[in-house]
C-alpha cells in the first residue's frame, strides 16, 4: 500500500515556504472537517491529511472551447474560434468589443464561483488550482495587436473564488496557463499559436511583469491568504510533443537559462519584505515534462522554496487506450518521482481513456490506482483536470465522476483509497 501522510518535519528539510499543514488549514484536517458536517470521524484515520488533493478551474478565466460547446455558443463565439483570441477578433472587433466584454465577464461570473468552491471543499478536496493568463494584467497587453477580452474584469471573480478558499482553509495554486506569445501551440494558453512565441526577451519581460503583479497581489489582499503556490509556465513545448514543435523558437536555452531564472526573482524581489514563512513556493514544470530541467538553473536549484509541476495522462501515452490492464498497469508500475525534485505535485492527471466510461467498476479502479501514484513518498499529491466540463463525461469531469460515484465524495473515502489493494494482477 501507499502512504498518503507525510511528515511536515521531513518536508521542513528541504523547504521553508509555508505548506498547507503549517497554517493548520482547515480543509486539510480532517477532525474539523466532520465535526463541521455533524459527523463522527472515523477513528481508524488519522486526524491531518499533508498530500494536496485537488482539482484544477479549468475552462474558467481561460477558456477552453472543447470542454465545453454549449457555454462557448452562449457567449457568441462560432465553432470557428478556436481560442479566446479569435472569438474576440472575429466576434467582438471595433465597436462590438464592448459586447465581447460583456459576454466574457459573464462567462467569468458563472463558470466558477464561491459556490463552487464550497462543492469541491464538500466532495473531500482541500486544494484548487487556477489558470489564467497573463491579460488578466491589461498593462501589459498589446491591445493593438491582441485582441483579449479586459483582463481586468475577471478580477473581482477571482478575488471571490480565493477568498471562498481562503475561508474554508482550501490550498491555492495560481498558474500562469497563459503565457505572452503562447508557450505552447494550443489554445489552452488563451490562443493559437504556430509556432509558440513566447520564447523571446519581450515576451519573457511581459511574463515576469505579470509574476511581479500577481505576488504583490497575494500578499497584499487578505483574500489571498491560502494561495500558497505560483506556477511560471504552464506545459511549454516539450520533446514529447509531435510536429517537430520542439525546441519553439527561442525556446532552447532561453526557457530554462533566461527566464526561470527571472521568473523566480520576479517573485522573490516582489516578496522582499515578506517573511520567510510567508513566502510563496515558486513552481515550475517537472524534468518529466521534458522541456529542460528547471533546476539546471543556479539559481533555481539554490532556492529552497520552489516546488515542480509534473502532468501525465495515461490514456494519451498508451497505444492502446482502450486496454484497461495497460491503463491499470501503467498506474500501478510507473513512477513520476524526479531527483531533487522536493516538492512534486501531479498538477494535471484525468482518466481519459479509450475505455467507456460507463464501465464504473474500472474506473473506480483506474481513479484509485492513480491516487496512490501521485500519493507515493516522495510525492505531494495531485490536481485533477478538470472540475467542470459540459462533455458528461466523468473522465475528464471529477464533479460528474462524484455524481456517478466512480471516484469517493468525502475525505475519509480519499483517505480509504490510499490503503486499498487494488494492483494485484497489474504489477
Amino acid at each position: 500500500m501507499w502512504y498518503s501522510i507525510i511528515s511536515s518535519i521531513l518536508l521542513a528539510q528541504t523547504v521553508n515556504a509555508w505548506l498547507p499543514q503549517d497554517r493548520d488549514l482547515d480543509a486539510f484536517n480532517q477532525t474539523l472537517r466532520f465535526e463541521k458536517l455533524g459527523k463522527r470521524f472515523e477513528p481508524s484515520l488519522p486526524n491531518g491529511v499533508t498530500k494536496i488533493r485537488g482539482v484544477n478551474f479549468g475552462g474558467w478565466l481561460i477558456c477552453e472551447p472543447w470542454m465545453m460547446s454549449r457555454e462557448w455558443s452562449k457567449m457568441g463565439c462560432d465553432a470557428s474560434d478556436v481560442s479566446e483570441f479569435d472569438c474576440m477578433r472575429n466576434r467582438y472587433a471595433g465597436a462590438n468589443r464592448a459586447a465581447g466584454n460583456q459576454a466574457f465577464e459573464e462567462h467569468w461570473r458563472t463558470w466558477i464561483n464561491p459556490e463552487t468552491v464550497q462543492s469541491v471543499h464538500d466532495v473531500g478536496l482541500n486544494t484548487i488550482r487556477i489558470p489564467i493568463g497573463y491579460w488578466s494584467y491589461t498593462d501589459i497587453v498589446d491591445t493593438a495587436s491582441e485582441p483579449f477580452a479586459d483582463g481586468n474584469l475577471m478580477l473581482p471573480y477571482l478575488d471571490a473564488v480565493v477568498q471562498k478558499a481562503t475561508d474554508l482553509g482550501m490550498y491555492v495554486i495560481i498558474d500562469l496557463h497563459g503565457a505572452p506569445g503562447g508557450q505552447q501551440q494550443d489554445v489552452f494558453t488563451g490562443q493559437n499559436p504556430n509556432p509558440a512565441g513566447f520564447f523571446n526577451d519581450y515576451n519573457f519581460g511581459r511574463a515576469t511583469r505579470w509574476l511581479t503583479w500577481m505576488t504583490n497581489r497575494i500578499h497584499s489582499n487578505p483574500a489571498y491568504a491560502s494561495v500558497g503556490m505560483i506556477e511560471v509556465l504552464n506545459e511549454p513545448v516539450s520533446r514529447h510533443d509531435g510536429g517537430n514543435r520542439y525546441p519553439a523558437p527561442g525556446e532552447d536555452p532561453g526557457l530554462v537559462q533566461t527566464y526561470y531564472p527571472a521568473a523566480l526573482r520576479a517573485v522573490r524581489d516582489a516578496e522582499a519584505g515578506v517573511a520567510d514563512d510567508r513566502k510563496l513556493h515558486v513552481q515550475f514544470m517537472s524534468s518529466k515534462w521534458d522541456a529542460g530541467d528547471a533546476r539546471t538553473s543556479a539559481a533555481v536549484a539554490g532556492d529552497g522554496r520552489t516546488a515542480f509541476d509534473d502532468h501525465n495522462y495515461i490514456g494519451f501515452a498508451l497505444s492502446s487506450t482502450g486496454d484497461q490492464h495497460s491503463l491499470m498497469h501503467s498506474a500501478c508500475t510507473d513512477s513520476r518521482l524526479a531527483g531533487g525534485e522536493d516538492f512534486l505535485i501531479t498538477g494535471e492527471w484525468s482518466m481519459t481513456s479509450g475505455a467507456a466510461w460507463s464501465d464504473a467498476d474500472f474506473f473506480r479502479r483506474f481513479f484509485n490506482a492513480q491516487q496512490q501514484l501521485y500519493e507515493k513518498p516522495g510525492m505531494g499529491g495531485w490536481v485533477y483536470w478538470t472540475w467542470k466540463t459540459e462533455l458528461d463525461d466523468p473522465r475528464w469531469t471529477y464533479s460528474y465522476a462524484t455524481y456517478l460515484n466512480y471516484v469517493p465524495k468525502d475525505a475519509a473515502g480519499l483517505e480509504n483509497n490510499v490503503y486499498q489493494d487494488v494492483c494485484a494482477g497489474f504489477t
